[in-house]
Order: C-alpha cells, then sequence, then structure tokens
C-alpha cells in the first residue's frame, strides 16, 4: 500500500506541474509579482509603493527570486509546491474527520479523492497569489486544530496557532476569519464541556496565532499599518469586489445538506469543520466568484466522504432515505461539477506550456519603450513591468477608478510626470466590470502627453510625445 501512495501523490504533482506548465499574464498573479519585482529593485513596501495586502507573498517570492534568480517559473514552482502540500494537509484533514474519535486514525481509499478535486479545481487558479499561499497555512492550520481536538493537545493547539497567524501575514482577511472561527469554537466548546483545561489551550492557540503579527510591528509603524491593511480596504475594497450571490447560496445549500445528514454524528472533529466551512464561506462573500469558493471548500469534500458514510445503511430502509441520498448526491455531484469546469475550460483554451514573454505585445514593448527604465501598464496590467524588465513609475500595481483615492490619483499623475515613462500600455476592457472612469488625472495625462502606436486586441501602446 506504501509503493500505492507513493505513487498517487508523485502522479498527483506530475499531473499539478504539467496543468500549470503556461505563462499568462494574469493581472492578479501580476500583483504578487510586481510587488516582488519592487522589492528586488530596493524599494520599500508600503513606503515606496502602496499594496493593501499584507505583506508575506512579496517577500516569499523576493527571497525565492534572490535565491534562484527573478524568474516568473521560479515564483510558479513555488506555487506549484504550495497548492500540492495544501492537497496533501486536505488529505490529512479528511483521514482525521473520517476515523473513530479517540480510536486508531485510519486513512481509507476514498480520502485521496478530496486532494485530487482541489487540485483539479486549481488548473485555471492564478496560482502565484497571496491566496494560494494564506491557503495553505489555513489548511494545515485546520488540520493540527482537528487533530488537537482528539486530546486537547497543547503542542497542537499551539502549531495550529502559529500556522493561523502566519496565514494572517499572507491575506489579512481570510486569517482573521479563521482565527475568529477557531477562536470561537474552542469558546463554544468550553462553553459546554466547562473544563479548565480548554481554557489553558484557548490561551496556548491565541498567543501563538498573535506572535508571528509581531514581526509587522517589528518593521512597520503601527498607524501605518492599521490605515493600510485595515482603513483601506474595509471602507474602498467593496466598491469593486460586488459579486453575484447566486454560487455561495449554492454551496451554503449543500452544507446545509451536509449539517442535515450528519445532525447526529456526535464528533468534536465533524462540528469543527462544518463551523469552519460556514466561516470559510461567509469570508468568500465579498469576492463570491468559483475561484475565490472553490479555494476554500476543501472542508465540504471531507464533510461530504463521511456523509455518504451515513447515508450508505440508510438508503435501503425507505423510500424518505432513498430521496435523502438522491438530493445529496446531485447536490455534491453539482459541486464538483462546478468547481472543476472552470479547468477544462481553461486547459482548452489556454495549451500547455504556453508563454507571454513569446507574445507580440511583449516583443513589441522590448523593441520600441527602452528609453528609459519606466514603463506604466494600466489600469489593472500589474505585472506587466516584471515581464519587459522594467519599472513602474508609480508607486501602486494597479489603479481603479472605484478603489483608489483622488489622492492617489493624484500621487500617480505626479510620479508620470517625473519618472516621464517611456510608453503607456493600457487595457480598458478589462476594467469595465469595475465602472472604471476614464476621465481622471492618470488618464488625461496619457492623453495629452502620449500618442498610440501600436494596439493589438484590447491592448493599446501609447508612445510619450517627442
Amino acid at each position: 500500500m506504501t509503493n500505492k501512495k507513493y505513487l498517487y501523490w508523485t502522479a498527483l504533482f506530475v499531473f499539478l506541474l504539467f496543468f500549470h506548465s503556461n505563462h499568462p499574464l494574469n493581472t492578479d498573479e501580476g500583483v504578487v509579482l510586481s510587488g516582488a519585482w519592487n522589492l528586488i529593485n530596493n524599494k520599500e513596501l508600503y513606503i515606496d509603493f502602496f499594496e493593501f495586502i499584507t505583506p508575506c507573498s512579496f517577500y516569499l517570492i523576493f527571497w525565492a527570486w534572490k535565491i534562484f534568480g527573478a524568474h516568473y517559473f521560479i515564483a510558479k514552482l513555488l506555487a506549484i509546491l504550495f497548492i500540492f502540500f495544501s492537497s496533501v494537509g486536505i488529505y490529512k484533514i479528511s483521514c482525521q474527520v473520517n476515523s473513530r474519535e479517540g480510536g486508531i486514525r485510519k486513512c481509507r481509499l476514498h480520502d485521496y479523492l478530496p486532494p485530487l478535486i482541489f487540485i483539479a479545481s486549481s488548473f485555471y487558479w492564478p496560482i502565484i497569489s497571496y491566496h494560494t499561499f494564506n491557503i495553505f497555512f489555513i489548511i494545515w492550520a485546520i488540520y493540527f486544530f482537528i487533530k488537537a481536538l482528539s486530546n486537547y493537545s497543547r503542542a497542537n493547539f499551539i502549531l495550529s496557532g502559529l500556522l493561523t497567524g502566519i496565514s494572517i501575514l499572507f491575506l489579512q482577511n481570510k486569517g482573521i476569519v479563521v482565527l475568529l472561527a477557531l477562536s470561537s469554537f474552542l469558546f463554544l466548546l468550553w462553553l459546554k464541556e466547562r473544563k479548565l483545561l480548554l481554557l489553558k489551550v484557548s490561551f496556548y492557540y491565541l498567543m501563538s496565532s498573535l506572535l508571528p503579527l509581531t514581526l509587522l510591528l517589528a518593521k512597520w509603524p503601527a498607524k501605518l499599518l492599521y490605515e493600510t491593511l485595515i482603513i483601506f480596504p474595509l471602507f474602498n475594497y467593496t466598491e469593486t469586489s460586488k459579486t453575484p450571490l447566486n454560487l455561495m447560496a449554492f454551496f451554503f445549500i449543500v452544507l446545509l445538506l451536509t449539517v442535515w445528514i450528519l445532525r447526529k454524528e456526535g464528533s468534536k472533529k465533524t462540528y469543527f469543520l462544518i463551523f469552519t466551512q460556514f466561516a470559510l464561506l461567509l469570508s468568500a462573500i465579498p469576492l463570491a466568484d468559483i475561484y475565490h469558493i472553490s479555494l476554500i471548500v476543501f472542508p465540504l469534500y471531507a464533510l461530504a466522504l463521511l456523509s455518504f458514510e451515513k447515508l450508505k445503511p440508510l438508503t435501503a430502509k425507505n423510500f424518505y432515505n432513498i430521496i435523502n441520498t438522491t438530493i445529496f448526491i446531485t447536490f455534491f455531484t453539482a459541486l464538483i461539477i462546478i468547481v472543476i469546469i472552470p479547468s477544462v475550460e481553461f486547459i482548452y483554451r489556454c495549451p500547455r506550456f504556453y508563454s507571454i514573454a513569446n507574445s507580440t505585445v511583449i516583443s513589441y514593448i522590448k523593441n520600441n519603450c527602452h528609453d528609459t527604465d519606466y514603463i506604466y501598464a494600466g489600469p489593472f496590467l500589474s505585472g506587466l513591468s516584471f515581464e519587459v524588465r522594467q519599472l513602474n513609475p508609480i508607486p501602486f500595481s494597479f489603479l481603479l477608478t472605484r478603489l483608489h483615492t483622488e489622492k492617489q490619483f493624484s500621487q500617480a499623475e505626479e510620479a508620470l510626470k517625473k519618472y516621464q515613462p517611456a510608453c503607456a500600455v493600457l487595457n480598458y476592457k478589462m476594467v469595465e466590470k469595475y465602472n472604471y472612469n476614464k476621465n481622471n488625472p492618470v488618464d488625461n495625462y496619457i492623453q495629452d502627453n502620449y500618442k498610440l502606436i501600436f494596439q493589438n486586441g484590447d491592448i493599446l501602446i501609447y508612445k510619450r510625445n517627442d
């Protein structure tokens, strides 16, 4: 069995490598790549350039580039490893939840299904992303928390807390939701059991989760962090992140069906995973598209396996139980189709081993826009400066009129005047969904001082007037 297990994980890793072998120009990946590129070029995060995401994604790529060189596929391989070991964590969560509480944990054949679904759903994801790195630490924090519930192990609660705290360093909103969810579950458990030991392990969990956050305060002023990482996204981000909640409603229905089937389960591990899945779904409401949802529904995969186990002995008893089983199987099958279909479509549209580095646009920029070290790419073409090995003249990886402030647009205009980039590369089509207003200081400056010299699809390249 051991040889088969290694064969499975090796095949899964090769599978993952092959279907993530392309090099697109993706705006979400571009945010992290441009941040790391700024760090490579001796700019200081939150001081010389603005981001409203916690810092570790930028520094993780920066450190990898420092060691191996600033190449796209170094960052890609790192992200692939994070996805792969996230799938290992999902497998171990499934083993824990689907084993008898207090008994010997034994992984079974069906526990290999959740990591396979997770990886198969990832092929279209922009994986060089703070979401990818963040979810890795969340998955392993949940695993050690579940493991700790068996005997209230102090060591496992501390590990879970440390991983939760690190997850916040990669993406603050989702990490904080997980911290609140796990802390709340411990509090509810204490209300039920009234054990002093639960208060002790709750303290260990909370203190260890806060420990990584001291790294932020050691490097940046608390006021700057508060305004950049909390106030700005809280009051600005919602304007650009409104997404219909149809998909979210479907996943909540599947979760409720799971709760109904497992209502008599009586296991702390099961209740915890249900509680955590509910919290994770809530955290995705601001961006309730299939990408952000498919990242965080891994607890449902493990819970579904347990639900099937409970339904098996019921199906033959009466017609009512047969109907219950049919409904659940239908909904869960639909769930798998929903999370995997985008990957299938992406594989069809984007060939393996494709690279944006060989595209007409990149070639044109390299041949015509290197009069200076700077190039402006907007409104949301983050990462282009890294691809052409130039610097972004403005202190923002992207600029959206319903997200960034008038003051920030004025700062960007001043930066354009100061650094005089040779070219401005624009794509307005991709920001129509954000109701982008082209009547702003940056676009007005470009129209007054640059002329259109090249167009490829929706990409427009403007050259500075001589």
